[in-house]
């Protein structure tokens, strides 16, 4: 299966069972979420879990913004005409061997097409990344010793 950039993607549970972490998110049987892929240059794909539950994360959004000035973790946007967060600070890297299926409508992979949402969420994935290699923030998985195990496989 090719994954393409901006797409939506269901995660197999092999990934959670080879990677556990009571902080990766909860997969569901492989039914539901659907995850937004970034391409790496190295061939990672990093996956952005999705969550409909707008309402609560404003509060998180608004909170962080009034305290940093910005919110990397969390970002919302609309897919097919619906606002979602996308939890920037649960992103999390997999190969193809993980993903299990895209989203589709009507029988074609869906893909993000909203330029200005796409920048915003890569602009926050590459600062939120880059804090991270630095060793400025710390998430709840050590999502570069999976990536470091994902690319020596």
């Amino acid at each position: 299966m090719r994954i393409l950039e901006y797409g939506l993607y269901n995660v197999k549970d092999e990934y959670f069972d080879d990677f556990r972490s009571d902080y990766l998110p909860d997969n569901k049987q492989e039914n539901r979420p659907y995850y937004y892929a970034v391409k790496d240059t190295d061939g990672i794909i990093w996956l952005i879990p999705i969550s409909s539950q707008v309402v609560a994360y404003r509060a998180k959004i608004e909170k962080d913004i009034a305290k940093r000035g910005e919110c990397l973790y969390y970002h919302i946007g609309k897919l097919k005409g619906r606002e979602h967060v996308f939890q920037i600070g649960n992103m999390f890297p997999v190969t193809e061997k993980y993903i299990k299926k895209p989203f589709s409508l009507q029988g074609s992979p869906y893909t993000v097409q909203d330029e200005t949402l796409k920048k915003a969420l890569h602009k926050r994935f590459k600062k939120f990344l880059r804090l991270i290699q630095q060793g400025k923030l710390t998430p709840n998985v050590d999502i570069l010793a999976i990536k470091k195990e994902l690319l020596n496989h």
